[in-house]
């Protein structure tokens, strides 16, 4: 996510949703760095720790108990969005679910950080489903420009081996197949 801050990709002053922020690290990077930044959680103990490190450094970014699958957000209310680790936690047949939500909540041409664990991650830690780039793009390209996508291997400061994609939501609708 800090490249996507330092390259432009998000932009200062944008309206940004973590998905799935957990204890709140990337709603407190985004709030400090100037963006307006709102987390949702499934977990109540990560929503509240993510309250307490707000309150501790002073900042007044909303964050709340919500399902990915089902977002407490009217259509289109973000300009961006942040997925580190949530996607790759959801069951395989609920992911299309997860694809229409995401692009329902953010605004057209909006910007789309996602992260996962690889599928090459060989290692315990992570989800038992590792989704490879393929499975990703089949499922929100219809969806979403890829604009950039990545890989880093396991490190013990980074943690697993993972992807991460820029996206930006699609303001025409998918060219169908030729």
């Amino acid at each position: 996510m800090v490249l996507a801050v330092d390259t432009g990709f998000f932009t200062r002053g944008m309206e940004i949703l973590d998905v799935g922020c957990g204890a709140g690290s990337n709603v407190l990077y985004l709030a400090r760095s100037g963006f307006r930044a709102s987390g949702v959680d499934l977990s109540p103990g990560a929503v509240t720790a993510a309250k307490s490190r707000l309150s501790e450094a002073h900042l007044d970014s909303p964050v709340g108990e919500g399902d990915v699958l089902a977002l407490p957000f009217p259509n289109g209310s973000f300009d961006g969005l942040v997925d580190n680790g949530c996607f790759h936690t959801i069951p395989l047949r609920r992911r299309v679910r997860y694809a229409e939500e995401v692009h329902r909540v953010l605004r057209p041409g909006g910007a789309f950080v996602l992260s996962w664990v690889a599928r090459e991650h060989t290692g315990p830690m992570g989800p038992p489903h590792r989704p490879s780039l393929k499975e990703v793009v089949t499922l929100l390209e219809s969806r979403f420009l890829f604009l950039r996508t990545g890989y880093r291997t396991a490190s013990e400061e980074e943690g697993p081996s993972a992807y991460f994609a820029f996206l930006r939501r699609r303001t025409a609708p998918y060219p169908p197949p030729r």
